[in-house]
């Protein structure tokens, strides 16, 4: 059942883990601007460059701020899931001419994972493989897909053209089919219906850095403490790991409460 009148408590952090340049951006709207929250509610988005390509750091920067500035003009006008997906179209064709005017067009990609609370609501938008979860409970969902080509692969496994073996151990699985940098967008992830929120939900966006270093099991303990640094607390776990080449690591976390 969904509650009413939430208000949110928002903590962000980062770390550059073991690589040599900081290829995530994030942002978060101002939570204490009252009236643009109830306007347009409280923004949240996380984008994780591609260190494969070119550009990484500047991809995902261009990204998030041209989400960011496009959703609150969007918003005005359009409905929110119109005005989230129109601000992912726009900060696509950012990341394309970004590339194209530095001469390595389709050598340039970003994720992007957008949360909103508005009105006791969650809404999002994605591409790529930057996640957005929800721990209600005690439970940790993933509420996001990841668009990589896993996907095809398991696809192809259920009509046992290959084996579930080969999804596992195939060398591409992990490689992204979605992502800011092209022409257009092959696949988006985003819920058509407002997601009701409830008192003491957490909403979490996060790069792989953080998914690929802890366990949900581990996520979970964190969250369930409700710490006001829970996103600090979040990234110092993953990098006390000492995992070699560790990737950079960003988390956003969105406490709803009364």
């Amino acid at each position: 059942m969904k509650s009413k009148n939430l208000k949110t408590y928002a903590s962000n952090f980062q770390h550059i883990g073991q690589r040599e340049n900081q290829e995530d951006s994030f942002a978060v709207s101002n939570i204490d601007d009252k009236k643009q929250v109830k306007q347009a509610g409280i923004l949240a988005v996380v984008a994780d460059g591609m260190g494969g390509l070119s550009m990484g750091q500047e991809a995902s920067s261009a990204a998030v701020k041209t989400f960011f500035t496009k959703y609150f003009e969007f918003s005005s006008n359009l409905l929110v899931q119109e005005a989230l997906l129109s601000s992912l179209t726009v900060a696509n064709i950012a990341v394309f001419d970004l590339a194209f005017q530095d001469g390595v067009t389709y050598d340039v990609g970003t994720t992007l994972s957008a949360a909103l609370v508005h009105d006791s609501n969650l809404y999002w938008v994605s591409a790529g493989d930057s996640r957005i979860y929800l721990f209600r409970e005690g439970e940790l969902t993933q509420l996001t897909k990841d668009h990589v080509y896993e996907n095809h692969l398991k696809e192809e496994a259920e009509k046992g053209l290959i084996s579930p073996e080969e999804v596992v151990s195939h060398p591409e699985k992990d490689y992204l089919t979605s992502y800011l940098g092209l022409i257009e967008l092959p696949e988006t992830d985003y819920n058509e219906k407002p997601f009701p929120l409830m008192a003491d939900d957490i909403i979490m966006i996060c790069s792989d850095g953080l998914y690929n270093a802890l366990s949900e099991k581990e996520i979970k303990l964190i969250l369930d403490e409700k710490p006001d640094n829970a996103a600090e607390i979040l990234v110092n776990e993953a990098i006390s790991k000492k995992i070699e080449y560790q990737d950079n690591v960003t988390v956003i976390t969105l406490y709803c409460f009364k």
